[in-house]
């Protein structure tokens, strides 16, 4: 994870073992507060995704929809520790409400972007695939991508044999699983950014970059999305962030010149939305944890909307609620715990660990939410901010805390992006 690269006491080494549960957005709110800000802000959240909910784009049988996920981790194992990753504890359940709804919405395809199981163990592939195929058996396509997790018990040969069937890939690139789909002519460039080190860092070979810029200039009339399960360009050019990014500097200007406006990726577990310069990625969260989230996604000639919403448990399997609410409660009690102990070592009592503690309560649900920039402001208001910074800066949290708060600028859950398609045509 890139938020804690430098390990320089005992604290510092918690806040590590950490750093993925709270990537993966886990409900860290116990002692959390509201103000009548953040309520009017939440408030103007809700009529903003209520319109684009009900846009006509998503009624209109020419536009293109999916639903959207990363970062499923399916596991049958029963061992599986629940405690930084709740849902994990539920996985079949979880996974079983996901096709549930899928199937009912009916879109054109899900996409999934990597570690689409936990490992690549053969068993939890095979129950995988025997789910996306109830799927794909209702007329609805499916598009997957590789992961690192997706190569721990499994090499690339038997990774294609065991989903590809589920696919329907129209070129294929010769020197790695990447692939194009096309759904109602959107084109999307499903990449396999392990192709170089499977299960490590994300990178293309010079090949496989070739290959993009073949694929973009076939479809050069057709809007195209790209695909991989690690980032484009969230955290790019920052310091100690490099190993979640697809090592291939170039690849964001390539895309870019090539007209494509969006870029679905994951990895990261928390759904984020970041842009630089006219590319806009959309990382996914993780199914098992944080707010639970799925993606919408819908495409046509003027636009492409996007929004994440929780997946609807109550309705799909109603036995799951009670348990992931407890599962989840007990997250949060854990890593909260963890943390009182962190500011205990720092020397930090009273009124004043209160403070800071209910302020990263805050902080990460809002993260886990997806609504930092609407609260970045509130945040950076409160008295214990400066801090609740200083205190974590040596474990390199800090950093990553105070970067997040300050320059998180849209919204994680809802995107629109004007897309001119008879532009794209003539250039």
């Amino acid at each position: 994870m890139p938020l804690i690269q430098l390990i320089k006491n005992k604290s510092a080494y918690i806040l590590l073992l950490l750093g993925m549960v709270f990537l993966s957005g886990c409900g860290f709110c116990l002692h959390s507060g509201g103000s009548a800000d953040s309520s009017s802000q939440d408030s103007l959240r809700d009529q903003e995704e209520f319109s684009l909910r009900n846009d006509p784009i998503w009624s209109d049988e020419e536009s293109m929809k999916a639903m959207v996920l990363s970062d499923l981790h399916y596991t049958e194992n029963a061992d599986a520790n629940p405690s930084l990753v709740p849902g994990i504890a539920l996985a079949e359940e979880i996974t079983d409400a996901i096709v549930a709804e899928v199937i009912d919405r009916h879109p054109d395809v899900l996409i999934m972007t990597g570690d689409n199981t936990d490992s690549g163990k053969e068993k939890d592939v095979h129950a995988l695939v025997q789910k996306l195929q109830t799927i794909r058996d209702k007329g609805i396509s499916i598009i997957l991508t590789t992961g690192n997790h997706d190569f721990n018990h499994m090499n690339a040969e038997e990774f294609e044999e065991a989903y590809f069937g589920l696919l329907n890939p129209v070129d294929r690139d010769p020197d790695s699983l990447s692939y194009t789909a096309i759904v109602k002519d959107v084109v999307f460039l499903a990449m396999d950014d392990n192709s170089l080190y499977n299960g490590g860092h994300g990178e293309f070979s010079q090949k496989t970059i070739w290959w993009i810029g073949e694929m973009l200039e076939k479809y050069r009339t057709h809007p195209v999305i790209f695909l991989s399960h690690h980032n484009v360009i969230y955290g790019y050019g920052k310091d100690n962030s490099d190993s979640h990014l697809i090592q291939n500097p170039d690849l964001p200007e390539l895309l870019t010149d090539g007209g494509v406006r969006l870029a679905l990726t994951g990895h990261m577990h928390s759904q984020y939305i970041t842009k630089r310069g006219g590319l806009w990625e959309i990382l996914s969260g993780m199914p098992f944890s944080g707010e639970h989230l799925i993606g919408n996604l819908a495409v046509d000639e003027d636009k492409i909307l996007y929004y994440a919403e929780p997946v609807d448990f109550e309705e799909y399997d109603s036995s799951i609620v009670e348990e992931l609410d407890r599962l989840d409660r007990a997250s949060a009690d854990y890593i909260s715990r963890i943390f009182s102990k962190v500011l205990d070592q720092k020397g930090v009592r009273g009124s004043g660990k209160s403070r800071v503690q209910g302020l990263l309560d805050r902080f990460f649900r809002y993260y886990g939410q997806g609504t930092l920039s609407e609260h970045r402001q509130e945040l950076m208001d409160d008295p214990a901010y400066e801090r609740m910074i200083t205190l974590l800066w040596d474990s390199n949290y800090g950093p990553w805390i105070k970067e997040m708060i300050e320059t998180t600028r849209y919204s994680s859950r809802k995107l629109e992006i004007p897309w001119q398609i008879q532009n794209q045509k003539t250039r």
